[in-house]
């Protein structure tokens, strides 16, 4: 077998190759896909799906939740952590389900930098919320479970966090005129020695 012989067998084998796993995968995530629209039906009708005003206590959290699952959350820049000082967030990215007729729930995640602009790790959050019965609104309906990962993903932080009062939202609508603020949260009071 010459050289030249060897070669073309071998870009054969590679497309071959290639060809066969480009269709395993295509295949793949066609066959995951309606699984998961199966599993969380027509979001596009769910009362949670749009655009909310959400208030937290750190303020608020413009997100959307999109008819494909799709989830986004509009964090501030920066924030001061309480161990690591000022730190960068990007937007929180993520999925979210039904999990009722009203009912839903959500997970996200952060990319987070040091002052410097390193890469800091991640910040994952996962709530459940329910839409108010006029869909105009939500609350969340059990503490949030937060993990945090370092620059190697190792979790240095995963808990179950007791929040105060409920985090609330209001659905952001196309006319300034009928769009309502959430109600402002009191910040956490700060303990006096």
């Amino acid at each position: 077998m010459t050289h030249a012989a060897d070669r073309t067998g071998t870009k054969l084998n590679r497309r071959t190759a290639l060809g066969g796993l480009g269709a395993a995968v295509a295949l793949g995530g066609r066959q995951g896909y309606p699984a998961l629209a199966e599993a969380g039906g027509d979001l596009a009708t769910h009362p949670l799906a749009g655009t909310w005003a959400v208030m937290t206590d750190a303020g608020l959290v413009p997100q959307t939740h999109h008819a494909d699952g799709s989830f986004i959350a509009a964090f501030p820049p920066n924030y001061v952590d309480p161990a690591t000082g000022l730190t960068f967030q990007g937007a929180g990215l993520g999925q979210w389900e039904r999990t009722g007729e009203r009912s839903g729930r959500f997970t996200f995640l952060q990319v987070l930098a040091d002052p410097a602009g390193a890469y800091a790790g991640t910040f994952q959050l996962s709530a459940s919320i329910e839409a108010s019965e006029d869909g105009r609104a939500w609350f969340s309906t059990d503490s949030p479970r937060i993990v945090v990962r370092d620059p190697g993903n190792t979790v240095v932080f995963d808990q179950v966090v007791p929040l105060g009062p409920p985090v609330t939202a209001t659905r952001i609508s196309a006319t300034p005129d009928a769009f309502v603020m959430p109600e402002v949260r009191p910040a956490p009071a700060t303990p006096v020695s």
